[in-house]
Order: C-alpha cells, then structure tokens, then sequence
C-alpha cells in the first residue's frame, strides 16, 4: 500500500502537528513565517513552509553566537 505525504494541512491539524496555538500559526502566517493558501474559504497551511522554518531554527541554533546567546537566555531564566 502505498503512502500519502500531505502538502498541506488545515489549521486546526497543524495546530495539533506543531504543538502550537491558532494565533501563532495566524501570526506566522501573517509575518511571512508559514505559507498558507486559500480553497474556498478554507485556510490550508503548505507544510514545506513548515519544513523549511524548522530548518532556519536548526541552523541557527548551530551557529556558535546563537547557541551562546541561548544559553545565556537559559541561564537567565533559571538564576532567578
């Protein structure tokens, strides 16, 4: 049997995927972060864009002064 990847995903089942919030997704829909397309009046979030966000937070939490910089954020965090 053969699978299906989908290409994109109604909001309320990438909510559910990222483990995020509607606002969020709206957010980072808004501010360019995540394609979305419209069928009808159906909102579909294109998962590459998806895909391709993780990807941009992975190198950069690779880079030395990203990870240094989240560290310290940590650190911030957990000394008060």
């Amino acid at each position: 049997m053969e699978t299906i990847d989908c290409i994109t995903a109604p909001i309320s089942e990438f909510c559910k995927i990222a483990g995020i919030g509607r606002s969020l997704v709206y957010e980072m829909i808004g501010d360019g972060r995540l394609d979305s397309i419209l069928i009808g009046k159906r909102r579909l979030i294109v998962i590459d864009s998806y895909r391709r966000l993780v990807e941009r937070q992975r190198s950069a939490l690779t880079q030395p002064a990203a990870t240094a910089r989240l560290r310290d954020e940590c650190r911030a965090r957990t000394s008060v």
